[in-house]
């Protein structure tokens, strides 16, 4: 788990973006709600940024929460991460796993947006328009590094009539994709523990606690 926090701070920064104007302008407004969402959350990365003091942290923390809050599904994610552990599950273990994987995705993000302070992010043109739906709309951006290599970026989102937003529902860096990453890492869990879920669900918690813990808030 991690090993992959750089990789989903990035994605972060892409998620953290004012939803509510891509949903009323349409898919072209995107690009200008999704570049104010980076220098939201940058803004947060260097306000806080060595920072060693616990109450510090949990304040970032906080802050990343609320950046985050209304940009994901996170009931969607963990669904799809579950996967056939799903169909086998109690509604209070369903509960229980979409609270700690919430909970373990701002982790995630919080510690991994660090490795990633200096670098600068950019829009791309939509490559495919016409394969753009309410279920599933793509934004195209790439991530430059200080040392000039680019990396493409790709979030996935869809449309909740429910929030009457857009919300996040999977990210692809360079090739690598969030969703499946999550999913590989649960089922591993999963079988380690012997298709035990709630023994699945406290190692859950434990690995991306420990690991955001494990950060170090440099200037």
């Amino acid at each position: 788990m991690r090993k992959i926090l750089a990789f989903m701070g990035l994605a972060g920064l892409l998620m953290a973006m004012p939803s509510h104007l891509f949903a009323q302008d349409g898919v072209k407004a995107a690009d200008e709600t999704v570049r104010e969402g980076v220098q939201s959350i940058l803004t947060v990365v260097r306000k806080y940024a060595g920072s060693e003091d616990e109450a510090a942290r949990q304040a970032y923390l906080d802050e990343v929460t609320e950046l985050l809050e209304p940009v994901i599904g996170y009931s969607v994610i963990a669904r799809k991460v579950m996967g056939e552990a799903y169909s086998v599950a109690t509604r209070a273990q369903k509960i229980r796993f979409l609270e700690v994987f919430k909970r373990s995705m701002v982790n995630t993000y919080a510690g991994g947006i660090y490795a990633f302070g200096a670098f600068e992010v950019n829009l791309l043109p939509s490559q495919d328009d016409k394969k753009d739906t309410l279920r599933n709309t793509r934004v195209y951006m790439e991530v430059i590094s200080p040392d000039g290599p680019k990396y493409p970026l790709v979030q996935s989102v869809y449309y909740s009539r429910k929030s009457d937003d857009w919300k996040m529902q999977n990210a692809i860096f360079n090739g690598i994709n969030l969703g499946v990453t999550f999913r590989t890492q649960f089922e591993q869990l999963y079988s380690e523990a012997g298709g035990d879920l709630d023994a699945t669900i406290l190692a859950w918690e434990r690995i991306t606690e420990d690991a955001y813990k494990s950060i170090r808030f440099r200037e």
